[in-house]
């Protein structure tokens, strides 16, 4: 009930704030009651990151079935948004809502650098149809169109493929895709400069997407937040942990998957394509003993940073979803559990450039 209440409270707050930052409140709660954290420390955290963010104002009526496509992306259009789909869940309900709309909202899901698709899922997760309304809203407000062609070549450039990491792979050599990233801007809008609106559709479609593409690409995202070990990869964790919880709501879930890829790719870009650990390299990092999750857990818990609580528990969610010893790894790492040896990761370490309360709003 405790969780419900400060859920309910949270969602006066609009999910962004200071330009174009994500509000985390309601996917921390969530995070911290799944992990075992005591109430008082859920009630607490709830006070005193509100007090930091900016009131969200009454939903509106401008938007409604047969309008709802054209403002895609708008910003302000986010509380004209929550009122429709708060009509659609109470219409439809939550489940039902999500099956209908995420064939369309499937193809801007790297919005607002996953956090709509993420807030979405944690909704499911806690089961909470309101939340459930608030992601929705979020996501066609925040919905980032990616470079499609309707215009593609027989010949692709890279042979077709259904590992990404393959393709992940090639396109480090690949002249026309350098980038040099803005630590000052939002995570989103580098996903949307970097894909080249005529490399990046080609790219994307020599992906062969079966019934197997997501696991691929969760085992991808984990895989260059290992190497990368940077702010900006850390999203590919947690946005494919979402884009696993809601693939169950999916009408076509190789079409979502094809989605997923797109956004996983421009945000790769966007990072300038750094190494990516293979999957033996991080077999052996991994090998060697690690903190338990019982040990894990209370230090993630304990933590301030918002990032630190949602990759501990989107770890956690992906190590029982099959995902091995390298998520337990990355939480033990992101907790400070590790020494220096076990965390030398065979890439970058973590950019120190965003200062705390800039980064967590990204």
């Amino acid at each position: 009930m405790l969780l419900k209440n400060l859920l309910a409270k949270a969602r006066h707050y609009h999910p962004n704030y200071q330009g174009g930052l994500s509000n985390h409140c309601s996917m921390t709660l969530i995070a911290l009651e799944r992990m075992g954290a005591k109430p008082e420390r859920v009630k607490s955290y709830a006070l005193a990151y509100l007090a930091r963010m900016e009131p969200a104002g009454t939903p509106g009526d401008a938007i409604d079935a047969g309008n709802w496509r054209q403002r895609l992306g708008d910003e302000s259009a986010y509380l004209d948004y929550l009122g429709f789909f708060r009509r659609e869940v109470g219409r439809l309900n939550a489940r039902a809502a999500l099956r209908a709309y995420l064939p369309e909202l499937a193809s801007g899901l790297g919005a607002a650098a996953f956090h709509p698709l993420i807030r979405t899922a944690y909704g499911v997760i806690a089961d909470d149809p309101e939340e459930i309304a608030v992601g929705l809203a979020y996501w066609a407000s925040r919905y980032l169109a990616l470079p499609e062609r309707a215009d593609l070549p027989e010949e692709l450039p890279f042979a077709p493929s259904d590992d990404p990491l393959l393709i992940l792979k090639k396109t480090r050599s690949w002249p026309g895709l350098e980038f040099e990233p803005d630590a000052d801007a939002l995570i989103d809008q580098e996903m949307l400069k970097a894909a080249d609106t005529t490399l990046f559709p080609l790219i994307a479609a020599s992906l062969e997407v079966d019934d197997l593409t997501l696991d691929r690409l969760r085992q991808a995202a984990a895989l260059l937040f290992l190497g990368a070990n940077d702010f900006n990869s850390l999203h590919a964790v947690t946005g494919l942990h979402a884009a696993r919880v809601l693939s169950d709501f999916t009408t076509d879930r190789r079409a979502f998957a094809r989605e997923v890829w797109r956004a996983l790719l421009a945000l790769y870009l966007s990072l300038d394509r750094p190494e990516v650990p293979s999957p033996a390299a991080a077999a052996e990092l991994t090998a060697d003993d690690l903190p338990d999750w019982n040990a894990i857990l209370p230090v993630a818990v304990a933590d301030d940073d918002e990032h630190v609580i949602k990759l501990v528990f989107s770890c956690l969610a992906e190590s029982r979803a099959g995902g091995g010893r390298l998520y337990r790894y990355l939480a033990a790492r992101k907790a400070g559990l590790l020494n220096t040896q076990q965390s030398a990761a065979p890439a970058t370490t973590e950019s120190q450039s965003l200062a705390p309360d800039a980064a967590a709003g990204h």
